[in-house]
């Protein structure tokens, strides 16, 4: 198994991290991290200047923030993110109400430690606040921990630093702590899903220490849409890692990670890729696809991939059961393989890495038609199931796999182009079903035997396989890739 190369939460000054935006980005690349998110608590307003760092230094960054939620005696729950809209107005009022929250808990925490005796140095919380951050638990105890009249008391108790002062005040049941009220887990799904991302349950064992209580609420969650869960972390040992892995595969969840980095001092999170996999596969879904990872919600389309062989008919049937489809009134758009390497692709070959880029590129439109409600037909060749797989990842439940299938004789007979025989006389490289594999899907949705029935038959099974799809009510977290 590789080592991982994504590491999807990282704090800046924005929030409780020690960087600007751009030097969270810049340490990230340098430890070798490809994908990332930032992912500063109730606020968004670092991404944009993420996105244009990862940009210069190559790491796929993808928008995210880190909602505090509240769940029963939990108040303190942190939902994450993922490719949000982060100029949406509607999440941007929504999480300014939640800071303003944050705000209130804090001048009440502030209260409370000084009715205990401690002095707080005001200018640090006064400057955030004029910069319109957040001020929140770790910076009222670092402006206790500021203040020269603390200093003989705090050594006393032993409270050389910012966590151990939290931990012995500013948590659940003591003498500092104001709860939240809002939002709540399901509020901040909620919130997450209205800004187009992905809803991520992020380190359950930081909060909730039982398994069986973990495990429960991952089911709770997932029933509210949850989309996936914080699997890999640095505080969870290898038991606990594996126990969230199995649930989220259980579920058809998705299964991330992060170093939850805060920056170099950082006591714990201090370091990139500090997180270990513990022989389990990530199922990042479409987050590992950056900005545009969002899954469809409401009105989704589809994605119609027809697969196989040159000459086996993909074409054909699509035109006829696109048009079919166009006639009913359905929003149709049909990406045929020879018109994308025409329009999209000019410049690739037939190489392995050429062909996957080309089937990423279509993936890459298709996604964004189909999660715009549009019935996208693909047809492809997309010889490799790996790419394939991936193209599945990315559009979760709205990918629809299609294998046409025809013999190599078959298609060789139909083929009015001559394009088998060059193969074959060596005059074209790599071509599919002579000179370069064909990988037929494992498990497609439909198979479309084109050598036993005609072209209008199998537009209309495609037809039918449609209009089933759309009348089914979506499933829990749809849009999101299963295991």
């Amino acid at each position: 198994m590789e080592a991982p190369d994504f590491d999807l939460q990282s704090h800046s000054l924005h929030s409780d991290g020690e960087l600007p935006a751009a030097q969270v980005v810049e340490n990230a690349a340098q430890a070798g991290v490809r994908l990332l998110a930032l992912s500063d608590h109730d606020t968004v307003d670092g991404v944009d200047e993420a996105l244009a760092a990862g940009a210069l230094r190559g790491v796929r960054v993808v928008p995210a923030t880190e909602i505090s939620a509240v769940d029963g005696v939990y108040e303190d729950l942190h939902v994450l993110g993922y490719g949000i809209d982060h100029r949406s107005a509607l999440l941007g009022e929504r999480l300014l109400d939640a800071r303003q929250d944050r705000e209130r808990r804090a001048d009440g925490m502030a209260t409370r430690l000084r009715e205990v005796g401690f002095e707080i140095d005001p200018s640090p919380i006064d400057a955030r606040r004029a910069a319109g951050k957040p001020v929140g638990r770790p910076h009222l105890a670092a402006a206790v921990l500021a203040h020269p009249a603390n200093a003989e008391r705090l050594r006393e108790e032993g409270h050389a630093d910012v966590s151990s002062f939290i931990a012995a005040y500013l948590i659940q049941g003591m003498r500092g702590y104001v709860a939240r009220m809002h939002p709540t887990v399901g509020e901040a799904i909620g919130w997450i899903h209205d800004g187009a991302g992905v809803a991520v349950w992020a380190h359950p064992f930081w909060d909730v220490k039982d398994e069986q209580e973990v495990l429960a609420a991952i089911e709770r969650y997932r029933d509210a849409g949850l989309d996936g869960v914080e699997v890999f972390y640095p505080s969870h040992t290898e038991e606990k890692t594996l126990l969230l892995a199995d649930r989220c595969a259980e579920l058809g969840l998705l299964a991330t990670g992060s170093s939850d980095y805060h920056g170099p001092g950082h006591r714990l999170f201090s370091r990139f890729l500090a997180f270990e996999l513990h022989g389990r596969e990530p199922n990042l879904g479409p987050i590992a696809h950056g900005t545009l990872a969002a899954p469809a919600r409401g009105d989704a389309g589809l994605c119609l991939w027809l697969t196989g062989l040159s000459g086996s008919g993909k074409s054909t049937v699509a035109r006829l059961a696109a048009g079919e489809l166009r006639d009913r009134g359905h929003p149709v758009e049909l990406l045929d393989g020879d018109d994308v390497r025409q329009n999209l692709c000019a410049g690739l070959g037939f190489s392995r890495e050429d062909r996957d880029a080309n089937v990423r590129r279509i993936a890459y439109v298709a996604d964004l038609l189909s999660r715009n409600g549009v019935i996208t037909f693909v047809a492809a060749v997309s010889p490799y199931r790996g790419a394939r797989d991936e193209a599945r990842a990315r559009m979760g439940e709205r990918f629809v796999e299609v294998y046409v299938r025809a013999s190599v004789a078959e298609c060789e007979r139909r083929d009015v182009k001559g394009l088998y025989e060059l193969a074959r006389a060596g005059e074209i490289e790599s071509f599919t079903g002579v000179s370069d594999p064909y990988e037929e899907p494992l498990g497609p949705e439909l198979t479309l035997e084109s050598e036993s029935e005609s072209p209008q038959a199998s537009a209309e099974r495609l037809v039918q396989l449609v209009e089933r799809r759309l009348s089914r009510p979506p499933a829990a977290g749809a849009g999101v890739a299963g295991g």
